[in-house]
């Protein structure tokens, strides 16, 4: 593995983050999906890729939202297309990976059928960020308040599986 690489992992949900990591150093830039222009997203990330080579972006393989109104559902297929679309113009190939894929590879202990609903994502949440800091232990995955930035660790998670496939 070249010492020069980064990959990149995106959740793409509108509280999403675009992770930038560096396997060689263990070092994750973050970058917010919230920017209040799109074009500030593409220059930061262009910023963070100079001297470095990127061999792909994995982005997570997400769908509408079962239950939510169709005016949710708009907005987070606005918000994924959006974010296709500023990461598309970088000319790196891009790669999409399903939650349940990513999850395993990275080696997330997925809760059991038993559990369903709310407990279930709150538990599903924490076996990521359990995963996150024991692989990249330096790497801040919470907020100003000290709660978990879920977008944070998600991308975080999806940068390694990228890495993890095109090392």
């Amino acid at each position: 593995m070249s010492h020069n690489n980064i990959f990149i992992g995106v959740d793409p949900g509108a509280t999403g983050y675009i992770c930038l990591l560096r396997p060689s150093t263990s070092e994750a830039y973050f970058i917010s999906n919230s920017f209040d222009h799109p074009s500030q997203i593409f220059n930061e990330v262009k910023a963070h890729l100079q001297g470095f080579h990127c061999p792909m972006i994995m982005i997570e393989d997400v769908h509408s939202i079962f239950g939510a109104s169709a005016k949710s559902n708009f907005q987070f297929g606005r918000n994924v297309g959006l974010i296709h679309g500023i990461l598309g113009i970088t000319h790196i190939g891009i790669d999409l990976v399903s939650p349940k894929l990513w999850q395993k590879e990275v080696g997330i202990k997925i809760p059991g059928p038993k559990f369903k609903g709310a407990t279930r994502k709150k538990m599903l949440k924490q076996a990521v960020a359990d995963t996150c800091k024991r692989l990249y232990p330096a790497v801040n995955i919470y907020g100003l308040r000290g709660g978990l930035i879920d977008g944070k660790s998600d991308a975080l998670m999806i940068a390694h599986y990228c890495y993890l496939k095109y090392k």
